[in-house]
């Protein structure tokens, strides 16, 4: 019988067993997703930790899963810290 542990990532913590990370990772964004219920329909938001933007919410199956699919490649083409950077 084997064992097997569940572990939450955590950005930038070691995980029990494998080695340090070569390079520290960092949250720069958060998706907010509820699926509804009964009546109320999904909805998702973004919001972008390092440009303080949120996007959405959208409302609807049809917007959230368009939204949910496109909307992290999207943000970062247009947000305003990322694009300072790469200049």
């Amino acid at each position: 019988m084997t064992h097997r542990s569940t572990y939450t990532a955590v950005a930038g913590a070691q995980r029990p067993g494998h080695p340090a990370a070569h390079r520290q990772q960092t949250v720069t964004g958060a998706l907010y997703v509820d699926l509804g219920d009964g009546g109320r329909p999904p909805r998702a938001r973004y919001e972008c930790l390092l440009c303080r933007t949120t996007e959405g919410p959208v409302k609807g199956v049809n917007d959230v899963t368009a939204f949910t699919a496109t909307i992290r490649a999207d943000h970062r083409a247009r947000c305003a810290v990322l694009q300072e950077h790469r200049s």
